[in-house]
């Protein structure tokens, strides 16, 4: 029964990775998606796992599921225009809040790194170059000598 229901929210959505969110409804649902759930048995939408172990209402749920009278369903731009006003109207006054994220466990407790001072980035480019404006015009003072000239002078 579950698997079938959310098998609904994914074939509605085309979102393989969506799911239910009972608690943010409104915003992870409605808004997101332009959907919304009809014809749930219960007064108020939460995750069946909290309601009452009654058999009664549970029962209506299950056959309203089974039945296909609890489905979720598209709603028209006009009506997606109408609910965003409304949450957006809960939110002003208060009765919903922004969505928060949970305080880390190490706030306050973590260090920042520094950067490490390293000579070379003191430098400009040209200075590592060996190419900084204090050389003269003929080239810099110091020429490598090439591999083979050094191999030529161990030779003799």
């Amino acid at each position: 029964m579950i698997t079938n229901f959310l098998q609904s929210l994914v074939a509605i959505t085309g979102n393989p990775k969506a799911l239910m969110h009972y608690t943010r409804y409104d915003e992870e649902i409605v808004q997101r998606y332009g959907i919304e759930l009809q014809g749930w048995s219960y007064e108020k939408l939460v995750n069946p796992s909290t309601l009452s172990s009654s058999l009664p209402p549970l029962k209506v749920l299950h056959d309203a599921l089974v039945k296909g009278t609890c489905k979720f369903a598209k709603l028209s731009a006009a009506e997606k225009k109408a609910r965003e006003a409304a949450y957006m109207a809960k939110i002003a006054s208060g009765e919903v809040g922004p969505r928060k994220r949970k305080q880390r466990s190490d706030v306050g407790s973590r260090k920042r790194k520094r950067a490490r001072k390293d000579d070379s980035t003191n430098k400009s480019d040209n200075e590592i170059d060996g190419d900084s404006d204090d050389d003269n015009e003929e080239g810099p003072s110091h020429t490598p000598k090439s591999r083979e000239h050094i191999e030529d002078s161990d030779a003799m």
